[in-house]
């Protein structure tokens, strides 16, 4: 999720160099901002552009992450109201929307416009009504307040430019009882084919998220190269 200004990769630099990786790391080739931000000792990452979303929809996906397994943990239900943060162009939104039908609802954010014009077209042409697409800023995911029984954040909390105000905003948009879902590529583990800015290790996140109000009520280890993290606010 995310945009950044480029100052010599046009998009169609881009886009060759997209086509020609087939691998991982071609879905994490995007602009560059001039310098590299940090937060509590961590580099943030470039956000994955537009132009790479391709990668997020590739058909080994699911073999690679455990994907149907990792949606099967957040237990949804019909009826629940949810969101897909730095949802893309859908691969997650759209089943989620199946699972909470016909009631449920899920809110689709991203910061990028052509994540949400492709999503929304994947969306119609599946005939998926039950998803709300929100243009969100690079500090605030423009969620109705207590609105949410969960958010999904899958790949996606590492790119925030700004934590702090997202999570702040997170917060106001759960619903009593709600919590935050992180999946993040293992930092811990060499193996995973991922750059190391788009990783991030369990004592990492714990620091960043109790800094910020939030304890962790579960975890699921079993995903292939992703941590899988349930937080909730502490009470205050």
């Amino acid at each position: 999720m995310g945009r950044n200004q480029s100052r010599s990769v046009t998009p169609t630099k881009l886009l060759v160099v997209l086509l020609s990786l087939g691998c991982l790391a071609a879905a994490q080739v995007q602009p560059q901002a001039d310098e590299p931000k940090f937060y509590m000792g961590r580099q943030v990452a470039a956000p994955m552009h537009w132009m790479g979303g391709a990668w997020l929809l590739r058909n080994k996906r699911d073999r690679e992450e455990s994907a149907i397994r990792m949606r099967e943990e957040l237990q949804l239900k019909p009826g629940m109201m949810v969101c897909d943060m730095g949802c893309g162009n859908g691969y997650h939104t759209l089943p989620m929307a199946e699972s909470v039908k016909p009631d449920g609802v899920v809110y689709a954010v991203d910061i990028q416009p052509e994540m949400l014009e492709m999503l929304e077209k994947r969306a119609t042409e599946a005939g998926v009504t039950n998803i709300k697409a929100v243009l969100g800023t690079e500090n605030d995911g423009k969620l109705p307040d207590a609105s949410c029984d969960l958010i999904l954040l899958v790949d996606v909390y590492h790119e925030f430019g700004d934590p702090e105000a997202m999570l702040r905003t997170m917060k106001k948009a759960l619903k009593p009882g709600g919590q935050i879902v992180l999946v993040e590529f293992r930092a811990e583990d060499d193996s995973v084919p991922i750059k190391p800015e788009h990783k991030m290790s369990k004592e990492q996140i714990e620091k960043e998220m109790a800094a910020n109000g939030w304890e962790l009520s579960r975890s699921f280890d079993e995903l292939p190269w992703q941590h899988m993290l349930w937080y909730r606010p502490v009470k205050e």
